[in-house]
């Protein structure tokens, strides 16, 4: 004869206190509450499936009252009766609750900064280089879509966000930058299985950006024009770090961003070397720049000011740091200059025009010579994938070159 269990009461359950050893108190149809040697008491289930005897834990007293606790044993015995192993259901709820979390918790941010940190890694890029791939984020695609799940953005979100920049604000090349960029940040996410499908691949950007045209750095090439610029240089009245990069950008046509970021250190008084390290530069290589004499004597003049242990551009505000992207633009607008007429890499610009011109006049071949000086990647992809050294083998041609244009500069300057 089958055991009589009578049902649980309300104050059966409170009066219950712990004892040595965990127990537990019957109400029926497999449901009990075990309650343990430090009063916590558990609802649980006893089940039968596929033949074996199993127990499954329903919850606490304080979450589940004695009605709450017979409604939720009717329920999973329902699932029981279906053949349903309700631990086992349980643990795939579990699943999917935890992986619907995480891709909640899985932005468009935390993605993509994974993959720049990634990306910065695996392609050893230069600091500029990879502080322009953080700038496009955060200025063009973190306004719109930063904090959301990357596997909720759509394919036609950023359809509407690249038309956006090619279309309303007239940066086709940007937007074309862009595409690639978020190309990269999705294959990377399907690799590591953040998403299932790289839904920028399917993009038509000829359709959605359009055809882009290279735009060339507005620059001077006219010898009365650049005498006009050199001159607007030595008349310029601004700040002192900042008049003084100007003087000496055109005799070495770096980047903007090694001028604003030299540092004492790179310089090689004795040799009349500027040796720039390799994370600093595009090509991910040590270079090395001959210096003519103009140069030498303009930082010897800011040597002996030296407004900054370190950097031989300071900010304006702010000694410890380096010049900002803005100040050299902005000092040449103030000379009297728009962005269609010069702008700060025009300078490299103009010493390629002058010296390929001379090459071409003169019957001597320094194409070599000029792109070593400008510090050009090597379009040649097997010649690239030997020359991971330094310039140093060119030193000595670059110099005759390097100092037959600032002499140049010097009879242009002085008509």
């Amino acid at each position: 004869m089958a055991r009589v269990i009578i049902p649980l009461t309300d104050k059966k359950i409170q009066n219950a206190k712990p004892k040595e050893k965990k127990y537990k108190l019957s109400d029926g149809g497999g449901l009990f509450l075990e309650i343990r040697p430090n009063n916590s008491k558990l609802w649980r289930l006893k089940y039968r499936i596929n033949g074996k005897a199993k127990e499954y834990a329903i919850g606490t007293l304080q979450n589940y009252s004695l009605q709450h606790a017979r409604e939720k044993r009717e329920e999973l015995k329902r699932l029981v009766a279906r053949g349903i192993d309700i631990n086992e259901k349980k643990k795939r709820d579990n699943l999917i609750k935890k992986e619907s979390i995480e891709k909640k918790e899985n932005t468009f941010y935390k993605i993509s900064q994974m993959w720049l940190k990634d990306y910065i890694k695996r392609k050893n890029l230069s600091e500029n280089y990879s502080k322009k791939l953080g700038n496009a984020l955060n200025n063009y695609l973190y306004p719109s879509i930063k904090s959301k799940p990357i596997e909720e953005i759509t394919r036609k979100e950023i359809m509407k966000i690249l038309e956006f920049i090619a279309d309303e604000k007239g940066l086709r090349e940007t937007a074309t930058r862009l595409y690639t960029q978020l190309n990269s940040i999705y294959m990377y996410a399907v690799t590591h299985e953040y998403v299932e499908l790289n839904i920028i691949r399917d993009i038509d950007k000829s359709i959605i950006i359009g055809k882009v045209t290279k735009k060339h750095y507005p620059t001077l090439t006219k010898e009365k024009d650049i005498r006009g610029l050199l001159l607007a240089i030595d008349d310029y009245n601004g700040d002192y770090s900042t008049k003084m990069a100007l003087k000496i950008m055109p005799y070495v046509f770096l980047r903007s961003y090694n001028i604003r970021h030299a540092e004492w250190s790179e310089i090689d008084f004795k040799k009349r070397e500027w040796v720039i390290p390799a994370q600093k530069m595009k090509t991910k290589i040590e270079f090395v720049l001959p210096l003519p004499p103009q140069v030498i004597e303009l930082l010897e003049e800011i040597q002996e000011y030296k407004l900054s242990d370190k950097y031989i551009f300071p900010s304006t505000r702010y000694r410890d740091r380096p010049m900002s992207d803005n100040t050299l633009t902005g000092a040449i607008r103030r000379m009297g200059y728009t962005k269609d007429e010069f702008v700060p890499h025009g300078f490299r610009s103009m010493f390629s025009t002058v010296a390929n011109t001379r090459a071409n006049h003169e019957g001597v071949d320094q194409r070599d010579i000029i792109e070593a000086l400008l510090a050009h990647k090597e379009k040649n992809k097997i010649r690239e994938a030997y020359n991971r050294t330094s310039n140093r083998d060119l030193i000595e041609p670059m110099r005759e070159v390097i100092e037959w244009y600032a002499n140049f500069l010097e009879g242009v300057k002085n008509g």
